[in-house]
């Protein structure tokens, strides 16, 4: 607990640190003066950096139009936010390199270039995370059954539904992914968003999804976030089947789904390690897990699951490789979503953080995700819905 709220102190300081840092800049290099267009700028800075909370306050009370705009524009705020950063430290270099080199320069028309390419980059990171793809990607699996070959695994990971993926952006994921006419299609997790919005009304769009062999879907930890019991409920209200740490065999294909502990789930691992006993050795195995790391063990503690989660991922994949898992298909890490997040994501996870990946005969997939968390913008990756074809 004391760890948490050392973390979080951290967090805020840096957060309101870094409004009044733009503000501080913002207010240098266009040499404003005026104490009443100082005094609105800073409180305007002041509650732009408490209005992610905001939003997500006034959600839980409920979601509305209104809570979904304040919810949008705070979002896009943050992105924002991070763009202008960037933009910021450059200019201060800029002028430490002047100043160091006996020069002066006006640094209006830099921080006026700067300011407006953090916009520029902030506009493209919208309508990029908003043009999902159609990634895809080629797997060849050892005596997979003839009725499985050619066959395609749709993958939708991280959609994030809620006030800012709202039914419009769905719905046009369910017809390009019914359009891939699947075998199967699975959920690997986060398919709802940890800031609630009107859940039950996704119910309708995801009956809609449509594959030969069903349509499956495994927790991931923003469904932790809002309390399993509402967003497993849609889910079941749609017709999906959940798979809860179970096992199927679909025509001699096996299909595991591994739900994300939950907090201060006991024995996680342990009822694992049954179920990946009752495997059939003989037959291929597809293992649907929402983090691109080994299965977790149990933790009784937030703090030190998050860490697993966020900081220390454990990607030995021992568990998969020791019950003949041919493939697991996650998500969670988003390829980073903004720059220059990605470059962290891939250090965290080893690699591990997006695309096809082998180790001896398991292959594991990590999507980049299909919608979005936080700022609703994409600098460093795509959004995707991923066409697994099995040979």
């Amino acid at each position: 607990m004391m760890s948490f709220l050392i973390f979080f102190v951290l967090w805020l300081g840096t957060l309101f640190g870094s409004h009044y840092l733009v503000y501080f800049t913002t207010i240098r290099s266009f040499n404003i003066t005026n104490v009443k267009v100082k005094r609105t700028l800073f409180v305007a800075m002041s509650v732009l950096a408490v209005s992610f909370f905001v939003s997500a306050f006034l959600l839980r009370l409920s979601s509305n139009p209104a809570t979904n705009v304040f919810s949008w524009i705070s979002s896009v705020w943050y992105g924002l936010l991070l763009h202008l950063m960037i933009a910021v430290a450059v200019l201060w270099l800029v002028k430490l390199v002047v100043v160091a080199v006996g020069q002066t320069v006006n640094m209006r028309p830099v921080a006026i270039g700067l300011f407006v390419a953090a916009c520029l980059v902030t506009t493209y990171g919208v309508l990029n995370s908003a043009n999902v793809r159609i990634r895809h990607v080629d797997v060849a699996i050892e005596d997979l059954p003839d009725r499985w070959r050619g066959s395609t695994i749709v993958q939708l990971s991280d959609v994030h539904l809620g006030s800012i993926r709202g039914i419009s952006f769905f719905e046009d994921v369910v017809r390009r992914a019914n359009a891939l006419n699947p075998e199967l299609i699975v959920l690997t997790g986060d398919l709802f968003d940890g800031m609630g919005g009107d859940l039950a009304s996704f119910v309708e769009p995801l009956s809609n999804l449509s594959a030969n062999q069903g349509v499956f879907f495994v927790s991931g930890n923003h469904e932790g976030y809002l309390g399993l019991t509402e967003p497993l409920s849609m889910v079941e209200r749609a017709g999906i089947t959940i798979l809860d740490d179970e096992v199927l065999d679909l025509h001699g294909l096996q299909l595991v789904g591994v739900s994300f502990p939950e907090f201060g789930m006991l024995n996680k691992r342990r009822s694992v390690e049954r179920l990946g006993g009752s495997l059939d050795p003989s037959k291929p195995t597809i293992l649907l897990y929402h983090t691109p790391t080994d299965v977790a063990e149990s933790s009784s503690g937030r703090a030190e699951q998050q860490s697993r989660t966020y900081i220390s991922p454990d990607v030995d994949f021992s568990f998969a490789r020791d019950y003949g898992i041919d493939l697991q298909l996650s998500g969670h890490t988003h390829e980073g979503q903004i720059f220059p997040f990605t470059y962290l994501t891939k250090w965290i996870f080893g690699g591990y953080h997006y695309g096809l990946h082998a180790i001896g005969d398991f292959r594991i997939y990590i999507s980049s995700g299909t919608g979005t968390w936080g700022p609703p913008l994409r600098t460093g990756s795509r959004s995707e819905i991923v066409a697994i074809q099995l040979h």
